[in-house]
């Protein structure tokens, strides 16, 4: 079971990718989403951290990441909460695998080489808009 202090451990400082599903029992909703996401553990259990996290068991965690809504799925990456990518309420299989697969090329395009590649492309942008500016 994932609390507070393993959320800090095995997602922060080990910078793994994480799927935390938010649940509870007396959810319908939820019980639907836990079906889903086991599902997705099999899929991506060598690239991902994937926990079901009951909300009642575990609730220092679900208020400091201030769970509101049920069943609620947040990403992270690098230690960091990828909001972009985090669901809301019941998402289907399809919504699942667009999060879980856009995190992992977030991850992947982050390299160092990528950014440079990013910065030479803005200043041949610059170049050309100063270039057309002058003729």
């Amino acid at each position: 079971m994932l609390d507070l202090e393993s959320f800090e451990k095995l997602v922060i400082e080990e910078k793994k990718p994480s799927a935390l599903c938010f649940v509870g029992d007396w959810c319908p909703p939820s019980k639907a989403q836990i079906n889903d996401i086991e599902a997705f553990r099999e899929k991506y259990q060598d690239r991902f951290l994937i926990e079901v996290i009951n909300v009642e068991q575990s609730p220092k965690l679900t208020k400091a990441l201030r769970i509101n809504n049920l069943p609620t799925t947040l990403f992270f990456s690098e230690g960091q909460l990828q909001e972009q990518n985090s669901l809301y309420g019941y998402q289907d299989q399809s919504m699942l695998t667009d999060s879980f697969e856009c995190t992992l090329w977030e991850l992947e395009n982050k390299s160092p080489a990528n950014k440079y590649v990013w910065w030479f492309i803005g200043a041949l942008l610059v170049l050309s808009i100063i270039l057309m500016a002058i003729h």
